[in-house]
């Protein structure tokens, strides 16, 4: 390990504070919750999609423990993104360098796209383990290696804070609309128009022109996944498939998984279409809804139906939105919203069931009687007193036999909590 390079990573060590350009003022909703946790004993992970935000909320935290009198040789940063290396390798070089007792000082160690070092887990198991002074702050791309693998390997020592693209509460406030404006539909509908089709990523809200929008989702959100992360852990055979089935779900978002008819439209076995579309849901490019079934583990049976988890995605692949198409990229924004893991089918079919509660998308001017007839019908069967209808315009609140509807514009309700 080059200990010229771990100084340049850490650059704190002799500037007193963080390179503005990466610690950027505008810090997310979950920052707060996150920054909480920087003095309790447990590991904080950090975990989502490529390019959110997660290495500069690490650099956010550092930032942070500088101001509040930190020594500044008390913080080590670390990227695996950039450099194979053991986390032993790293912490031997910067006790070298600082003439460190990691056994009796406070020392804060951030470690970024971890997923990339092998054996991670148990290095840093021992590490904790044995000096119980270090706080880690680790980030991983994969929701896979840090969910599956830590379960044994780091039970009771790791607290996760999942990112997810950009919130539209979050894009208005990084636009610079004060709260109070939020209420004023003709100050936020163009703000609205633009995330529904662009999606949450932030390094992209300045882009005005196509070409270079496209261009950044593709070279460093899906083909770094597609081609590097996924078959690095998977090891995989067909990277360029598993581009093929991310282009079909986004631009057919909420469409129905059928391993079977997939398996004959693509001539592959049904168990490898089956992994793939795993290996998507893991990496944080897809979203999987199961039929609702009261009761039971509704999500892992029958019919599923797939979306993309960030409209970047959709727009990324569909050369035009067409005004109905619209309409399906507002459902995949709720989808994602509210990480729901349910819809309903029976006959008609519910949207999103949260927690029992069924929510409708009906992006349209006018919603007439016939609308209501499959919300009515799961209320009644499941006995819920309450509906929700995501609308384009129209706000009330109707009252039936089965229970009351509330009818809410769309962008309202996005604004509504964080």
């Amino acid at each position: 390990m080059e200990k010229t390079k771990l100084e340049e990573f850490n650059h704190w060590w002799i500037s007193e504070k963080v390179d503005t350009d990466l610690a950027l003022p505008f810090k997310r909703d979950i920052y707060p919750e996150i920054e909480k946790h920087l003095e309790k004993r447990f590991i904080s992970a950090l975990v989502g999609l490529r390019r959110i935000g997660k290495t500069t909320i690490m650099y956010q935290l550092i930032q942070k423990l500088i101001e509040e009198q930190i020594d500044e040789t008390n913080i080590l940063f670390f990227s695996f993104d950039e450099i194979s290396a053991k986390i032993s390798e790293v912490l031997e070089a910067y006790k070298e360098i600082h003439s460190k007792d990691i056994r009796s000082e406070k020392i804060y160690i951030f470690l970024d796209e971890i997923q990339k070092c092998e054996g991670w887990e148990n290095e840093l198991k021992k590490y904790y383990d044995l000096y119980p002074k270090l706080k880690f702050v680790i980030s991983g791309s994969e929701s896979l290696f840090i969910r599956k693998k830590t379960k044994e390997t780091l039970a009771g020592r790791l607290f996760e804070f999942t990112l997810a693209p950009f919130t539209f509460r979050e894009y208005l406030r990084f636009n610079k609309v004060e709260e109070r404006e939020f209420k004023y539909e003709t100050k936020i509908k163009p703000f609205f128009n633009k995330f529904v089709k662009r999606g949450g990523f932030p390094e992209t809200f300045s882009f005005e022109i196509d070409r270079d929008f496209k261009e950044y989702v593709r070279a460093l959100v899906v083909d770094k996944i597609v081609y590097k992360d996924i078959p690095r852990i998977f090891k995989l055979e067909d990277p360029d498939f598993l581009k093929i089935l991310l282009e079909l779900v986004s631009t057919n978002p909420g469409m129905y998984v059928d391993y079977q008819s997939l398996s004959k439209q693509f001539e592959k076995d049904r168990r490898v279409i089956k992994d793939y579309i795993n290996y998507l849901k893991e990496s944080f490019l897809i979203t999987i809804l199961g039929n609702y079934r009261k009761g039971s583990i509704t999500t892992l049976r029958k019919k599923k139906r797939a979306y993309p988890t960030d409209n970047a995605l959709i727009y990324l692949y569909k050369p035009k939105i067409e005004e109905d198409f619209f309409g399906r990229m507002i459902e995949t924004l709720v989808v994602n919203k509210l990480k729901a893991s349910s819809f309903w089918k029976n006959g008609g079919e519910i949207d999103i069931v949260n927690n029992g509660f069924p929510i409708e998308v009906k992006y349209q001017e006018k919603i007439n009687s016939e609308d209501f007839k499959t919300m009515k019908e799961f209320m009644k069967k499941f006995n819920q007193k309450e509906g929700l209808m995501l609308t384009k315009n129209e706000e009330r609140e109707i009252k039936f036999e089965e229970g009351i509807i509330k009818i809410t514009p769309v962008w309202k309700w996005l604004l509504k909590d964080k």
